[in-house]
């Protein structure tokens, strides 16, 4: 068993590999900002799917039969997390662009 790893030990590897790759670089107050609208705004956007996954499924199970709605609501749920997965992608590619470009000295 001593070759087995726990979920933790993996994680703090992952970590460790991903501290390494992406140096640490002390970020503007404008840059933690920008940072911080970009994740309340992409939260919303998620949430809103959600609310509306939620009210697609209540219209199916009061208009098809049990089975059908369970299946349907299935497919909506997996499109939901495919959705989620792009949106969080999409935020992570503008938080990393934030993070990468230069701080502006003041003039």
């Amino acid at each position: 068993m001593a070759g087995i790893k726990s979920a933790l030990e993996l994680a703090m590897e992952k970590l460790g590999k991903l501290e390494a790759e992406e140096p640490s670089v002390p970020l503007t107050d404008e840059q933690r900002r920008e940072i911080s609208e970009l994740r309340k705004v992409y939260d919303a956007k998620i949430a809103e799917k959600e609310i509306m996954l939620q009210a697609e499924i209540r219209k199916l199970m009061q208009q098809r039969p049990p089975h059908e709605a369970a299946a349907a609501a299935r497919e909506l749920r997996e499109k939901f997390q495919e959705t989620k997965r792009a949106l969080q992608r999409e935020l992570e590619e503008k938080i990393a662009a934030v993070r990468a470009r230069k701080p502006q000295a003041a003039s």
